[in-house]
């Protein structure tokens, strides 16, 4: 038996640091680009955790909703996605809902259904987020 491992491609990278003397409050870092972030108990000012996990699926509803338009031809006139979440009240550790609402303008239902569909077909948080995912966690004290 082969304890070969199979090569992982497509793999994103996002590290983060605190700041010194604001408690609360981090930067986050995915190749060039820079973030501040705050935690539900920081400052307040900046975008927080979970709004950054809606923020990847709107981002990416968006963009699977427009490329798909595009490949079939559809005369989509404007997206717009709006997400939201509750932390658990039973079980702060989880969000007891996700939902997702997008309106598509320009193409009649069955287009935007069409779309829809081919969403939930493809896009990996989506996906994650409905199905849940493997983690794993490697903690380091330097």
């Amino acid at each position: 038996m082969s304890t070969a491992t199979v090569p992982v491609t497509n793999v994103a990278t996002v590290s983060g640091h605190t700041i010194v003397g604001v408690p609360g409050r981090f930067v986050i870092d995915a190749r060039a680009n820079h973030l501040v972030t705050d935690s539900r108990f920081g400052p307040g000012e900046s975008i927080q955790a979970g709004e950054l996990l809606l923020s990847a699926l709107v981002s990416c509803a968006m963009a699977n909703f427009e490329a798909n338009a595009l490949d079939q031809g559809l005369p989509v006139t404007g997206i717009t996605v709006e997400a939201e979440h509750a932390r658990g009240v039973e079980d702060p550790t989880r969000y007891d809902f996700t939902r997702v609402a997008i309106t598509v303008r320009g193409i009649d239902q069955a287009a935007a259904d069409a779309l829809g569909e081919r969403f939930v077909a493809t896009c990996p948080i989506y996906n994650t987020i409905r199905r849940g995912g493997g983690i794993e966690l490697g903690v380091v004290a330097a």
